[in-house]
């Protein structure tokens, strides 16, 4: 603990406090231009990271936020008379509402759409500061007077103070923001955005949320960025300046707020760099021995595959080349930015930081902090009440695509308490029902109840608020997340404390609680070992009950397990089916989705089989499995012994 506090907190206070004395050794005016700009950038980066680094998406839109908080606190000094603070306040906030109303389409789309209509927004902001010259001097240029703060004028120590106050506040509230449950969202919904709406977190909503965020530091920026240049003119945000703040954060490394502050370190030197031939050469041949060695031991070690080994050293030896015949770099400052950016995401796409924190971690050997006491499991997950009754009742339930007829008019009674198995031919409309049910898919008609009310039509998010959690077909694991967090973000009702107190770093206490329950539930399902393990990195049984811990947590009233034993191995199977039935022993009622017959035959209580979208039977497990009309949809026939309501004891093993 104490290592992990001089390690880690140390090196932060440090830095902070050499920043902070650097213009008491330096009076260079030139200099505390570039450390000024570096805290602007910083800020401007951590914006970008979110977006970039934890929702995955390649936002393409910060310079345009920069430009917008730029213009907004120049024009609100120079033509309202602000003073300083109030003009920033002026810039977040009208950055936060572009950033917000640009949300409400981009987010829709995925992967190219979004980061085109990202870019489409940057090309359109430029447009309209350069046409709109009554307001923004257009090309010619807008003229920033440094306004005072509580009537004191800055100098440019005390602006470089001041940018620097604002990067360290802004680095402590994203650093408690993204350890929260909101940065465990943030990455969720990159993993799976279906998965966070079933979890009951809202995936349009958080998303929203993180790019308005972003959007906001980046015109919180931009308003430092005009009180420090103190001359704007469009064309400074462009496409250039984004792919330049693109490389920043991928060459730090995303998801890193050290990441961050070593791409703005970088970005800021960039233009010196580019200005001075020996040192491109020196620092191109130093990357390209790097891309080279690194390359080199991939292969070797056959940990990197040949693109990824090539990609690097043909792009760092291109910069090489450039550097030797070339006299004024300068004219070939897209072209390097371009070699630089692929050459990082292809060879390095972890960053500067991803890279060195893994060697530094097992040179200092530096522990994580502890989990806290694990909870009781009676505690967390409280038995429920159970009376037989109808908890989910399915009325004439039709899904159509098309002219396909997925479900076609089936009526089915789950009751409170009992494991209701749901079995049928593949293509029999299993997994549209559930689909239906937990609001993946709205019905084409039918009602459906629960606890006797109407359930909303449609709607992940609102169904899984409701009391109905589910599993899938196929693994919708977080899987870039540790186990223990893919469980904790599903645990929304603990998590009370509002944004602004979690910025401030008050959520802590939640956060330590949804830990100590996490681990009792993951105790439950054989995973304790393994809370700190990536998702990803679990064998697939053990991914699989991961899923049913995450189902879990939301504390249902109704579980569907999807199908939950396929691919498993027998013993998986024999622990798969101990776990369910302790969940059902805490008064979960369980609908499930299963190809294994013993399965099936050893766990439900009432079996429904559907072909062709329609219920052909139900009721006990061994009735079911000596039915005619069953034995027919799987088989293709019924002989005449099965007619006579009799069966053979391997004439069907699994029904599948």
């Amino acid at each position: 603990m104490l290592k992990r506090l001089v390690f880690v907190l140390g090196a932060e206070l440090l830095v902070a406090v050499l920043l902070a004395v650097v213009p008491m050794a330096v009076d260079n005016s030139f200099m505390l231009g570039l450390l000024t700009l570096l805290a602007i950038y910083g800020i401007l980066l951590i914006g970008l990271d979110i977006t970039v680094g934890y929702l995955g998406q390649v936002n393409l839109a910060q310079a345009a936020f920069l430009g917008i908080g730029a213009y907004t606190a120049g024009i609100v000094v120079s033509r309202f008379g602000f003073t300083l603070i109030p003009a920033l306040f002026a810039a977040t906030a009208v950055g936060c509402l572009f950033g917000r109303l640009l949300a409400f389409p981009a987010l829709r789309l995925e992967g190219p759409q979004f980061a085109l209509s990202t870019l489409s927004f940057m090309a359109l902001t430029t447009t309209v500061l350069n046409e709109l010259e009554f307001l923004t001097k257009g090309a010619e240029g807008l003229q920033v007077p440094r306004p005072p703060i509580f009537g004191f004028m800055l100098e440019t120590k005390g602006f470089y103070w001041l940018c620097l106050i604002f990067f360290i506040l802004v680095w402590i509230a994203m650093k408690n923001l993204l350890t929260s449950q909101w940065g465990r969202a943030f990455e969720a919904l990159r993993d799976s955005p279906i998965a966070t709406d079933a979890m009951g977190i809202g995936a349009h909503r958080h998303k929203a949320i993180a790019f308005t965020i972003g959007s906001g530091l980046g015109s919180l920026a931009g308003g430092l960025y005009a009180f420090s240049m103190q001359f704007l003119q469009p064309q400074v945000f462009v496409y250039e300046l984004m792919v330049i703040l693109l490389l920043g954060v991928v060459l730090g490394g995303r998801k890193s707020l050290w990441g961050v502050f070593v791409g703005s370190t970088i970005i800021v030197l960039l233009p010196n760099l580019l200005s001075n031939l020996l040192l491109f050469e020196i620092f191109s041949g130093i990357g390209f021995l790097f891309a080279l060695v690194a390359g080199i031991r991939g292969m070797v070690s056959r940990t990197t595959k040949p693109f990824q080994a090539a990609a690097p050293i043909i792009a760092m030896g291109l910069l090489v080349t450039l550097g030797l015949f070339t006299s004024n770099i300068e004219d070939w400052r897209k072209a390097i930015f371009a070699l630089m950016l692929f050459a990082v995401m292809v060879g390095l796409p972890e960053g500067l930081m991803g890279f060195a924190s893994r060697y530094l971690a097992k040179l200092f050997r530096i522990d994580p902090l502890p989990f806290p006491e694990q909870a009781e499991i009676s505690d967390v997950l409280i038995r429920q009440e159970t009376d037989g009754r109808p908890l989910l009742v399915l009325q004439d339930l039709k899904k159509y695509f098309g002219g396909v007829k997925a479900i076609d008019g089936i009526t089915i009674s789950v009751n409170s308490g009992e494991i209701h198995g749901l079995i049928g031919p593949n293509g029999s409309g299993k997994s549209t029902v559930v689909n239906v049910i937990s609001g993946l898919y709205a019905p084409t008609s039918g009602e459906i109840l629960f606890h006797g009310k109407i359930l909303v039509k449609g709607s992940l998010l609102k169904v899984a608020q409701l009391g109905i959690s589910r599993t899938f077909q196929n693994l919708q694991i977080f899987s870039e997340l540790p186990v223990i967090d893919n469980v904790m973000v599903a645990m929304k009702s603990i998590y009370q404390t509002s944004l602004p107190f979690v910025l401030l770093g008050l959520g802590q206490k939640s956060i330590r609680r949804a830990q100590s329950e996490s681990l009792a539930i993951l105790d439950m399902v054989g995973l304790r070992d393994e809370a700190r393990t990536i998702a990803k990195d679990l064998p697939y049984g053990a991914q699989r009950l991961l899923e049913i811990a995450r189902a879990l947590a939301r504390r249902p009233d109704l579980l569907i397990l999807d199908e939950p034993a396929a691919g498993l191995s027998q013993p998986d199977v024999k622990k798969l089916l101990k776990i369910i039935r302790k969940i059902n022993e805490l008064g979960i009622t369980i609908i499930l989705i299963e190809h294994h017959m013993e399965v099936v035959s050893e766990m439900c209580h009432i079996v429904t089989v559907l072909d062709y979208g329609k219920v052909i039977a139900q009721g006990k497990p061994d009735e079911i499995k000596r039915n005619p009309a069953v034995i027919e949809a799987y088989l293709g026939f019924a002989s005449e012994p099965e007619k006579k309501g009799t069966i053979s004891r391997d004439a069907i093993p699994e029904l599948s």
